[in-house]
């Protein structure tokens, strides 16, 4: 009797570990790869290959850009500039919509609005600027704003989407998403630009992304989980229907 009550006691402690490692795991990865994905966000980009900028929104401060956008318009900013002093010339899509916590307490305008109005201001040619107003979260940013740009100019490839740099790993994990949905067209080719986020912003931002990029992981694995055993059920039905006939004798000639 002491003994089981031992073993008993055994695993659960073993178990408490297995869940606390787990847990910590969950944690740690997303962190991780949200290190590394922000620092691979600064690496130098071949501004001349560029057919299009796209910059993802963020919330406004009485209807003009907050630092954070700030430095995401900078970014843009200064990738057309050098797209346009090696003989490129790029279009340029910002997006997000009219935002705020309800409509009562709404932006005056909306996220692409705003950010595109410093896009100018920024030197970057009005002419060439497109506004995609209708997004109201980052997986509306990538699902709408690169139709918008093929519609525009079928010719477009090569385009870059600049958000802030701790935000490009939920970014990646959604474009993934949004390809494998058909969302997005796969031949595209989409490079992530990183942005600086600024300090006031990090510990909330960091905090933030870790749980978002934690929980767009799991939905991913979780989907595929789900899409895998339909698959497999599926394989199991038509092998079933295609035994229920009986041997070759039995079925009818072609």
């Amino acid at each position: 009797m002491v003994r089981t009550e031992r073993t008993a006691v055994g695993w659960a402690r073993r178990l408490q570990v297995v869940t606390a490692t787990a847990a910590v795991l969950v944690l740690l990865w997303p962190a991780v790869d949200i290190a590394v994905s922000t620092a691979w966000s600064h690496r130098p980009v071949d501004a001349a290959r560029l057919d299009a900028v796209v910059v993802l929104g963020s919330s406004l401060d009485g209807g003009r850009p907050t630092p954070l956008l700030e430095r995401r318009a900078e970014r843009a900013a200064e990738l057309v500039a050098r797209a346009r002093a090696q003989g490129g010339d790029p279009w340029v899509v910002t997006s997000g919509g009219v935002t705020g916590a309800t409509a009562f307490d709404a932006q005056p305008v909306s996220e692409a609005d705003a950010l595109g109005a410093r896009l100018v201001e920024l030197g970057v040619p009005r002419g060439r600027l497109l506004l995609e107003e209708r997004a109201l979260s980052t997986a509306d940013n990538l699902a709408l704003s690169m139709p918008l740009l093929q519609a525009t100019d079928p010719g477009v490839h090569r385009v870059a989407v600049v958000t802030s740099d701790g935000h490009v790993a939920r970014v990646r994990l959604l474009l993934r998403q949004a390809v494998a949905d058909g969302r997005v067209d796969a031949a595209l080719d989409v490079v992530l630009v990183g942005a600086t986020t600024p300090l006031a912003d990090v510990r909330q931002a960091l905090v933030r992304e870790v749980s978002l990029v934690a929980g767009q992981r799991a939905d991913t694995a979780l989907t595929s989980a789900v899409d895998t055993a339909v698959q497999q059920t599926r394989r199991l039905a038509r092998g079933a229907g295609g035994g229920s006939g009986g041997g070759p004798g039995d079925q009818a000639p072609a």
